[in-house]
């Protein structure tokens, strides 16, 4: 069965995020996908119980209740996503499920991966504020080594959802053969075009020869359409993003080969802007990943 994990903050953006995820739900035998709200009310003292005492005072009281119903009004929005989403895909090969967490997303989606171990984790961005960017961002070292699932990140402007085209971002190196296997299983259903691109400030012979190594290891095993392009450029997340609008590009993958998943986003890096900035969704593979 295939696992899905959709981390939502309940915004517009989270149901383009939902109907993105519901893609790849679609084209397994068996799916399971969990919506995941981590609830947090700002009002709520971090150290607080919430027990109120008889003397509480009536700012307290009102507190109170104020909370009691941003939990409820949250726990409604999520029931509703839930609902439209099952409506909308009555598939009885498809099994959606609904979890609402108390606490921050960056502590609790960690936790979550550990005990439903998804194959996918897919979450919306948006712009400067969002949900991709706080658990990028803020999640410690520690959690972060243990996620070593594909992540997914849907930008808040996109709206499609096909999967034709495909540009994996190499970097040439030993991570790429398993990774661009990993990448064919995952997007088989789909039957993309996917293209091999390495960015240089001046491709060389030895780029050349890399590109044609590769090409070489997976002629026998490719499933999909594979090509191969050496860009010129000297910013490497402008040129690619430069080649997904010349050339119609619906996903963007890539290898992160740091010692974690995450920690290489807490420094500005390609990773890093291209899950801020790029106009198609993201493709994120740990180097150790095994789809």
């Amino acid at each position: 069965m295939f696992r899905i994990l959709v981390p939502v903050d309940l915004t517009d953006s989270s149901y383009k995020a939902c109907n993105y995820a519901l893609t790849f739900a679609k084209q397994a035998p068996e799916a399971i996908m969990v919506l995941l709200h981590c609830y947090q009310d700002y009002l709520e003292e971090p150290d607080s119980d919430n027990a109120f005492t008889d003397g509480e005072t009536a700012s307290a009281r009102i507190t109170d209740r104020v909370l009691r119903r941003n939990q409820t009004d949250a726990q409604e929005k999520l029931d509703e996503l839930y609902n439209t989403l099952k409506v909308a895909n009555p598939s009885p090969q498809l099994q959606l499920e609904r979890v609402f967490m108390y606490g921050l997303p960056e502590d609790l989606v960690p936790e979550e991966v550990q005990r439903f171990k998804p194959d996918l984790l897919v979450m919306a961005t948006k712009g400067e504020s969002n949900l991709a960017r706080t658990f990028f961002g803020s999640i410690s070292t520690n959690i972060a080594q243990e996620i070593k699932v594909p992540v997914l990140t849907i930008p808040e402007t996109y709206e499609g959802t096909t999967i034709k085209r495909v540009l994996y971002a190499t970097d040439l190196d030993k991570t790429d053969t398993q990774t661009l296997t990993n990448l064919q299983q995952l997007l088989q259903p789909f039957g993309p075009v996917i293209e091999c691109v390495h960015v240089a400030d001046e491709p060389s012979q030895s780029d050349n020869r890399k590109l044609e190594e590769l090409r070489n290891k997976l002629q026998q095993s490719a499933t999909t359409n594979l090509t191969y392009t050496l860009l010129e450029g000297e910013d490497v997340a402008d040129a690619l993003q430069k080649f997904v609008s010349e050339q119609a590009i619906d996903l963007i993958a890539l290898t992160t080969r740091s010692r974690t998943l995450l920690g290489s986003l807490l420094n500005p890096s390609l990773t890093k802007r291209l899950v801020l900035e790029s106009q198609v969704p993201l493709l994120i593979f740990h180097a150790s990943d095994k789809v």
